[in-house]
């Protein structure tokens, strides 16, 4: 089965941001097939009809953050997704080092088991709406503990499974986990995969595939038939676009 690479936009924001349109004619030229938008609901929608329309690229998904998921803006974000055409709304975060939705004073077991069980009504009324629903793992998912058990694993067992596992391997690593271990463990999920390079010296600042690299991407690629490839880099030390380009060669070798 040939393999779907997209790119998570977070990767190329800035430039997306400056110029859309030549931005994802310039990742599909690279050998992109799909896009995962990121960023707030106030891009203009003919322009992101035209640029997916003129560069082939598949809106796979979007990143829509917790507070636009609230009874307060659930219709405008559903309208505006419906307009774009976007397939799935992903939540890219709560708490951690960001305090999405709460603080680290809030921290604790109930907080979680209450997004959960807020994170299944949302799944259901997204649904009723042809949008699937997502979540997206940093690193504090795996680092958090209650009673045995992590944050992650009271996600993803107490999410309906029709919630998407977005599943980030280089957060998974910086969190002290085996992303093998995990997309074993979930065998059964449908996940996106974020392929996130990562080093134990550099950070997020190093090149898919490179060799400090401390994902097992061939073992990773070959563990889970993934609705999409998501390239999502966090490195600083390149040009967005360089970056992007290499880390897709770089997967591409891989796979060879």
């Amino acid at each position: 089965m040939q393999k779907k690479f997209g790119i998570g936009m977070y990767t190329v924001h800035q430039s997306v941001r400056r110029d859309m349109y030549g931005t994802f004619r310039g990742l599909a030229e690279m050998g992109y097939r799909g896009i995962e938008f990121y960023g707030e609901l106030d891009f203009d929608l003919k322009e992101i009809e035209r640029s997916l329309r003129d560069s082939g690229l598949t809106l796979t998904s979007w990143h829509v953050e917790w507070r636009n998921l609230q009874p307060d803006r659930f219709g405008q974000t559903v309208n505006y997704l419906q307009a774009a055409g976007c397939p799935a709304a992903v939540i890219p975060c709560l708490g951690g080092k960001w305090n999405v939705a709460h603080g680290p004073q809030e921290e604790c077991r109930e907080i979680w088991l209450r997004y959960i069980e807020e994170m299944n009504r949302i799944c259901e009324r997204l649904n009723a709406e042809g949008i699937r629903t997502g979540y997206h793992n940093h690193e504090h998912e795996f680092k958090l503990v209650y009673e045995g058990k992590s944050v992650f694993d009271m996600l993803f067992e107490g999410l309906s499974p029709e919630v998407i596992m977005e599943f980030d391997s280089g957060n998974c690593i910086e969190g002290g986990t085996d992303p093998l271990t995990v997309l074993r463990k979930y065998r059964d999920r449908e996940i996106l995969l974020h392929l996130k390079p990562f080093s134990r010296t550099r950070g997020f600042d190093t090149v898919l595939g490179a060799e400090d690299d401390e994902n097992d991407w061939e073992h990773i690629l070959a563990s889970h038939d993934f609705l999409w490839l998501l390239v999502e880099s966090e490195n600083a030390q390149l040009p967005e676009m360089e970056n992007a380009k290499r880390c897709l060669q770089g997967i591409k070798n891989i796979c060879q």
